[in-house]
């Protein structure tokens, strides 16, 4: 039997084992370990995080989620660039740290053997997207988490279609107005498809209206929740809102974002192909999940059209990085044949090696200079940013 072979072969799922074994926080403390010292080695180079380059500014306030503000927010007391550095690249680190142990376990879980599960995880953690999240620009973490943790809530509503399938799904809703403002949009269509999962729901009025409050109200709750601690804290509700209010407040259409922002999903995370191919793959090793494939994509293609209307600092290496972890996260659900399990595995070392390659789509030559120790021609080496 080949490594290939080993790595993709569909066996069985294993009985659920609890989630904190000796390979899960192998995992994390190693993902841990090696993401901290790229981090600490990009901010010796020389490098200013772009999270703390904004908090600096005082434009942090502006853009981003709640969920990167709080941690801004708390950031922003301690003393100093260099600790504030430190202090996100750490914050940074260990949460992804600890969601890379998850996916192995929940892979490993799924029936894929360690070295599938391994190839996998490497290949995110390589890929120049997923390197700058965590060392750069951490602002786009809760959104990823979010994609993350949608995509196994929609195939247990898709598979099971009852009221705690659907509650499941209700109370991961908050995560996306958390998470970032253009992501707050998709609450309301996931409520309604959550409603319209139930079959008296399809049928009844009232029975859809009682499904469709199942969804929404953990939103509305978190919502007035955070509305009513800011104004018990006697801070400036405007200001809180205002990320919020600026994203759909002068919206636009930019062509040659739309365009570009494709370009970037297709070459940055050519995987989309794999759950198309499952929507029409034959016999596959179990019941047919459409919904859930296709929200794989659906839902970062969302945010490439998303900066193309909306008034966002959204770059476009995100939506690739969201698309990845929404996908590896289908992987650690879905049963798939051993063919495309192979092509998974190949897409995923195709992308990031096309992340690296393709500068023309996205590139930051400041950071790839402080994280390869070399200063790109005609980039002196004060002058990487302002701030450097």
């Amino acid at each position: 039997m080949s490594i290939i072979d080993l790595a993709t072969a569909p066996v069985p799922a294993q009985q659920r084992r609890p989630f904190w074994r000796p390979a899960t926080i192998l995992w994390s403390l190693a993902a841990v370990i090696v993401l901290l010292v790229v981090a600490l080695h990009v901010i010796d180079g020389g490098y200013v995080r772009r999270d703390v380059e904004q908090l600096q500014a005082g434009e942090a306030w502006r853009t981003g989620g709640w969920l990167s503000q709080v941690v801004l927010r708390v950031v922003s007391l301690v003393p100093g660039t260099q600790l504030q550095q430190w202090a996100l690249s750490l914050t940074a680190v260990i949460v992804s740290g600890f969601a890379f142990g998850a996916l192995y376990d929940r892979l490993r879980a799924n029936g894929w053997f360690r070295i599938g599960a391994f190839i996998a995880l490497v290949a995110l953690m390589l890929h120049a997207g997923g390197l700058y999240t965590v060392t750069a620009s951490s602002r786009a973490i809760p959104l990823y988490i979010a994609f993350a943790a949608l995509i196994p809530a929609i195939r247990s509503l898709e598979d099971v279609g009852d009221v705690q399938s659907a509650i499941g799904l209700g109370l991961l809703l908050p995560l996306l107005l958390l998470a970032s403002p253009i992501a707050a949009l998709l609450i309301i269509p996931l409520a309604i498809a959550t409603a319209l999962a139930d079959r008296d729901a399809r049928t009844d009025a009232r029975a859809f209206v009682a499904m469709l409050l199942v969804a929404i109200l953990p939103t509305l709750i978190v919502a007035i929740g955070i509305v009513g601690f800011i104004i018990q804290a006697g801070m400036d509700v405007a200001s809180a809102l205002l990320p919020y209010v600026g994203t759909y407040a002068n919206p636009h259409f930019d062509a040659e974002v739309l365009a570009s922002g494709l370009e970037a999903l297709a070459v940055f995370a050519p995987v989309l192909l794999v759950p198309l191919l499952y929507c029409f793959w034959p016999d596959l090793p179990e019941r047919r999940h459409v919904y859930s494939a296709l929200a794989v994509i659906i839902l970062p293609l969302y945010l490439v059209f998303a900066r193309s209307i909306l008034t966002t600092t959204m770059t476009s290496i995100v939506p690739p990085i969201a698309l990845l972890v929404a996908f590896l996260s289908w992987l650690a659900v879905v049963r798939l044949p051993f063919q495309m399990r192979v092509l998974s595995l190949l897409l995923l070392l195709l992308a990031t090696a096309a992340s690296w390659s393709y500068t023309d789509l996205w590139n930051d030559e400041a950071w790839k200079a402080a994280l390869f120790n070399f200063v790109p021609q005609g980039i002196g080496n004060l002058t990487l940013r302002p701030g450097v």
